[in-house]
């Protein structure tokens, strides 16, 4: 009935069971495959679930007529396994029936009569005809009448003994008769009529009826009464003063207790004798204080309707049935004791102040999310904030992602940050890099103690994890953990995952906690959990590995195809066969059930898919090609379905596990859910749908619109064959562009690669704009031989369409800001020397020649024409100043260091790095690599204020990596520092820094990434007296065409090791050169030491070339090594040349240098070197 009395249409017969047997079970889920068994008597067709979908579709109309299209149901909920009923069970008139009567049987045990019989008779006021009776025939019925006929019985039996101590002998005995004759084996019965009739002051009746009792128990059943009846009637026969019944009346008028209100029903449980509902599902219910009641006690005439009560239609509980259970609430996590124990302690610690990072790392399946929601769970028991990010498994999202999403739920005070982090605050992006990870940090803080999950870390774009290494690097000091879930496989970014986890190792605040496998005891835990016999573990835990996901799959896909039926985790095994069938058959079980379940989680989950409505299959394909969150409005448009029609679709999906709801939408309830179907789909349809996917979301707004480009880029470039081509080139570029003004130059260099992998051959401008774009995108994230090849095909590209703008573009990007210059050692690529010279012979702007110099400057650098490719260089920069942009000003500059890197032009190159730092305005990059030319030059100086400077400068440094830091620049700047330690003489801390930037360069195309290494390595071992273990390696690494420059090591490491004879023969195969370019800082020195043992190459040239630098300390490169005071090369060719006042003078003044300097290794080894040439005079 609705709230004005009128009969509500239910539907069919089967629609109406469906109400009816979830009535039965309220606030309980009552599984989707044991109401299809039901309905259709274990014999369903294919069709069923479909059906089934379609009768809770027509009865959630029914019941909440006025409940708007989208807007989820309050009443009748889906939740796997299957549907709920949002109500209390006090809002069933099966289960008020019973409360009322167990509340009267509690008031008679109590001796309250008076409120025994007020309650009871309400309950039975309740009783309106029999229930149920439709459905007496089926076998869900069945118990539930037997149950409660019982009930009924009872509650009689017990008013009636009520009545009669309250003394209403004289009116009991006409119903009591009525009873007798319906129940006559009913002792009970018979023995409150007897009595009745005695008080009623006749004796001979009651001994009649306690007679005819005998009689028919002894004729129709063989046995005599009970001691209970054999007593009364010998109490009867002795007229037993102690069966005299009191005064008749009830007490005082006004002395009647207050009757029993729903709310109270909620707490007071039920009495229907072993009902699948318990007093938890009643508790968890508080939200039942509206007036609806489902009737199933109804008249004859209205057998299953449903009476409603209220202004709006049927209220039930909803609010009562979250989503999902709250973290930490609902099944225990089984096996996870230790990790528990460990997040709570961690949780505690941020409430001190403490800060950290968490990572918990896993296989796919195993529960890090689950011990996510548990830590999240904690925190929020202690009071503190928790923020939630999740990282996507496509490139469909922005940069910062997943920050993004946590710093929404921060409030207001995370506004500015999340603006910036969407890149739409970005004027200057270098410059603000710092400020935004401060004010992510600033906001995290504002909330007060917080937590933040970041789920799926491996899946992270490289920009969050930037900003998490930045991050781990302070929260030491702040009130805020973060917790991040990731697998031990990468996901898009591996590079850029493997350098945030080093960075975090290094963080004291950080902690690592794997997540294995359940073990067999766990996995018999689990079962026990799910009220299944756990001797059964063996079998599920060698089918699962103990993988927590595969494991509820499992048991998912038997409880379908087996009949298997779990019950919720924590409650126990009903005993009384009431309620769902629970634990395992005997008969389906053990192994027999198991030996036909796919071996593999995707195909356990597969199997599960197929059992759903075709229809249902296929939209979840098209949610798959979505991603994991799914958006019904999206998935409307894209399918040209009502988005009514899609809810109801994707139902049977929440109902068996394979979707979540979240808020008026959907999301896959685990990634491998979503791999599966995805998985399912072959190239073609998968393409198709990509391309529907995309145009639909082009009609849609998003709620984040700096998601819409990379999601469009993504599904245009998933269906490029097959219509998506031009809107992959053009959202993609789009989307990298946005991405470069947020500093994310990883991705926005994965979308260029998507924008080109689109881009017909036939295109050649756009190709070779794209290609231009690329190749500074792997440029600026240290890809410089990627960056040559494409650019390289832009230059040809732009040649063969004589597109001369564009040639400009791409040959001027060879020549950006650089550490290094990207031709491998010794290499001139003539092809690009003649387009550049051809380009500046031609009318340029004044901003394009200075660019176009510089590029050409740095292209001659390795031939003979390096002293005119120094001049074009500086022209350049005398171009860029007077055109006045700072920007291009310290490019040309930079090139002009390059180009000019002989040793002879050390204070043109020092004054050039100065010239930068005093520029306005710069990037971060660009301040960070000057400051690194300079630290070598600030250690050249051998001063000790240069010393002071050079400590500034790496402090700077170090905190600019904080805001660029990109591996090839971290390792610049660790490169910079080795020198000095290895000055210092400190061994450890050299050799780690050396390990560390050959890390950072591992993955670099940058040329011969090892070079640094092997340099480092050899200065140290030198120093220590350990070049034999490393002399082999250095000699078949200097065979490589490539590591010339490595040469003249292995000759010094051959002498080193006393054996001549080698050094000689090397010499005889590479010759004993000394080129004047970069490498001269130190190859000079290397080949001096050679000479003055050797005598070749011919000692006196040696000491000529090296004797304008004897002042400077011996610095590689950019600092690979210290060699100390250059004048102590000179003394041993001086010596070598037969001056020994000459080699007396140079050891001396080595030893005053570093003496000055506080550099007591190399004092001593100079002094050692005095000692022998005056030992020798």
């Amino acid at each position: 009935m609705d709230a004005e009395g009128r009969a509500v249409e239910l539907g069919t017969r089967k629609q109406r069971a469906v109400l009816a047997m979830l009535a039965l079970e309220p606030g309980r889920v009552v599984s989707l495959d044991r109401l299809i068994d039901e309905l259709w008597a274990g014999e369903a067709p294919s069709s069923a679930t479909g059906t089934l979908q379609a009768y809770v579709s027509h009865l959630r109309r029914a019941l909440e007529p006025d409940r708007p299209p989208r807007a989820p149901s309050r009443v009748l909920l889906t939740r796997e396994p299957g549907y709920l009923l949002a109500v209390a069970p006090g809002q069933v008139d099966l289960f008020r029936f019973g409360a009322w009567a167990e509340e009267g049987r509690r008031a008679l045990v109590r001796g309250e009569h008076g409120q025994a019989v007020r309650t009871l008779d309400r309950a039975m006021a309740a009783w309106r005809g029999d229930p149920l009776v439709e459905f007496a025939d089926q076998e869900f019925a069945a118990p539930a009448l037997a149950r409660l006929a019982e009930l009924r019985v009872t509650a009689e039996e017990d008013r009636f003994e009520a009545r009669l101590a309250l003394g209403e002998s004289g009116t009991c005995v006409a119903d009591l008769e009525r009873l007798v004759e319906a129940h006559p084996y009913r002792e009970r019965l018979q023995g409150l009529l007897a009595l009745a009739l005695y008080r009623s002051g006749r004796q001979a009746d009651a001994l009649a009826a306690l007679r005819r009792a005998r009689e028919m128990l002894a004729a129709e059943l063989g046995l005599d009464p009970g001691p209970e009846l054999r007593r009364l009637e010998q109490a009867v026969l002795g007229q037993d003063p102690g069966l005299a019944g009191p005064v008749p009346g009830r007490g005082p008028a006004g002395a009647a207790p207050a009757p029993v209100e729903l709310a109270e029903l909620a707490e007071l449980g039920t009495a229907f004798p072993g009902s699948a509902s318990s007093s938890s599902s009643a508790n968890s219910s508080s939200s039942a204080n509206s007036s609806s009641s489902a009737n199933f006690v109804g008249s004859a005439g209205s057998v299953g309707s449903v009476n409603v009560t209220g202004s709006a239609g049927f209220t039930g509980a909803a609010a009562s049935f979250p989503s999902r259970p709250a973290p930490g609430t609902g099944e225990a996590l089984v096996g996870r004791e230790r990790q528990l124990a460990r997040i709570g302690a961690l949780v505690a610690g941020v409430r001190r102040g403490q800060g950290g990072v968490l990572l918990v790392e896993g296989e796919a399946g195993i529960g890090k999310t689950r011990l996510a929601r548990a830590a999240a769970a904690e925190a929020e028991t202690r009071g503190m904030t928790v923020l939630w990010g999740r990282c996507l498994d496509t490139a469909t999202a922005p940069p910062f992602w997943p920050w993004t999403q946590a710093l929404r739920d921060a409030g207001p005070e995370a506004a500015d940050a999340v603006r910036l982090l969407a890149g739409d605050s970005v004027e200057c992006p270098d410059m603000q890099l710092f400020d935004l990870y401060q004010r992510v940090l600033a906001a995290l803080t504002a909330v007060g103690p917080s937590l933040v999950v970041l789920d799926d870390l491996h899946w992270a774009d490289a920009a969050s994890l930037r900003l998490l290494a930045f991050a781990a690097g302070e929260l030491e000091r702040l009130p805020v953990l973060v917790v991040a879930t990731l697998r031990p496989e990468p996901g898009e970014h591996p590079e850029q995952l493997r350098d945030t986890l080093g960075a975090l190792a290094r963080e004291p605040r950080t902690e690592r906690m794997a997540v294995g496998p359940f073990t067999g005891e766990e996995v018999a835990a689990y079962l026990r959990t799910r009220r299944i016999d756990p001797d059964l573990a063996g079998a599920f835990h060698e089918r699962s590995g103990g993988n927590p996901f595969y494991l509820g799959e499992l048991l998912r896909l038997l409880e379908s195809e087996n009949g298997l039926a779990a019950g919720p985790a924590g409650e126990p095994p009903a005993r009384d066969g009431s309620g769902p069938p629970t634990g395992l058959p005997a008969a389906v079980c053990p192994i027999a059930a198991l030996s036909g379940v796919p071996s593999g989680v995707r195909d356990v989950v597969g199997r599960r898919v197929a059992r759903l409505p075709e229809e249902s299959q296929d939209l979840l394909g098209v949610a798959a090609v979505a991603g994991r969150d799914i958006d019904v409005d999206l998935l409307a448009a894209a399918t040209a379905t009502p988005e009514e029609r899609v809810v109801s679709l994707l139902e049977p999906a929440v109902a068996t596990g394979l979707l979540v709801e979240s808020g008026a939408d959907y999301r896959f309830s685990h990634a491998l859910v979503r791999d599966t179907l995805y998985g399912g789909l072959g190239r073609l349809e998968a393409a198709r749908l990509h391309l529907r996917v995309g145009e639909a979301m082009e009609t849609l707004p998003l709620v984040d619109e700096s998601c819409r480009a990379p999601a469009l880029a993504h599904h245009f470039g998933k269906a490029v064959r097959v219509g998506g081509r031009d809107r992959a080139v053009r959202y993609a570029s789009e989307a990298a562009g946005r991405a470069t003004a947020q500093l994310a130059h990883d991705e926005a260099v994965s979308l260029w690669e998507l924008a080109l992998s689109a881009v017909p051959a036939a295109d050649a401008s756009v190709r070779c704009a794209v290609l231009t774009s690329l190749g500074r995108a792997r440029r600026t994230v240290g890809d410089a031989e990627g960056a040559r090849r494409d650019l390289e095909k832009a230059v040809e590209l732009a040649l063969r369409t004589e597109d001369r703008e564009a040639l400009i573009a791409a040959v001027s990007v060879f020549g950006g800001q650089s550490v290094w210059n990207w031709r491998p050692y010794g290499v001139v690529d003539e092809r690009m020397v003649a387009v550049l010279e051809d380009l500046l012979a031609g009318p340029l702007p004044d901003h394009q020649r200075a660019a176009l110099l510089g590029t050409l400057g740095i292209e001659l650098y390795y031939g003979p024409r390096r002293t005119e490719g120094e001049r074009l260089a500086r022209e350049g920069v005398e171009l860029a100043r007077r055109v006045g942009d700072p920007v291009l000003t310290a490019t040309t500059l930079n090139n002009y260091f390059i180009a000019a890197w002989v040793p002879e032009r050390e204070a043109e190159r020092r004054a050039a790095a100065e010239e930068i730092l005093a520029l306005p305005g710069l990037p971060r990059a660009t301040e960070l690599i000057a400051r690194v030319f300079r630290m070598a030059s600030l250690l050249r100086a051998a001063e000790l204020a240069e010393f002071g400077e050079w400590d500034r400068d790496l402090a700077r440094c170090e905190r600019l990596l904080e805001e660029a830091g990109r591996p090839e620049l971290e390792a610049m700047v660790r490169i910079a520092e080795t020198a000095r330690r290895i000055l210092d003489g400190d061994w450890a801390a050299a050799e780690a820094l050396t390990a560390r930037f050959a890390s950072l360069l591992e993955g670099s195309s940058l040329w011969s990434p090892d070079f640094p290494r092997l340099i480092a390595a050899f200065t140290c071992a030198r120093e220590q007296g350990r070049v034999p273990g490393i002399l082999d390696g250095l000699v078949a690494r200097a065979r490589d065409p490539r590591m010339v420059p490595l040469r003249p090591v292995a000759v010094l490491a051959a002498l080193d090791c006393g054996d001549p004879d080698l050094a000689r023969e090397l010499i005889g195969r590479w010759g004993a050169e000394a080129r004047d370019d970069w490498t001269a800082d130190l190859m000079l020195v290397v080949w001096g030491h050679v000479a003055a043992r050797l005598g070749t190459p011919d000692p006196e040239e040696m000491y000529g070339r090296l004797l304008p630098y004897a002042d400077r300390l011996v610095i590689g490169g950019m600092g690979i090594c210290g060699w100390g005071s250059g004048h102590l090369v000179l003394a041993e060719l001086a010596a070598r040349l037969g001056r020994a006042g000459q080699a007396v003078e140079h050891a001396r003044r080595a030893v005053e240098t570093h003496r000055r300097l506080g550099l007591s290794h190399w004092e001593k080894r100079a002094r050692d070197l005095l000692d022998s040439l005056t030992a020798d005079r």
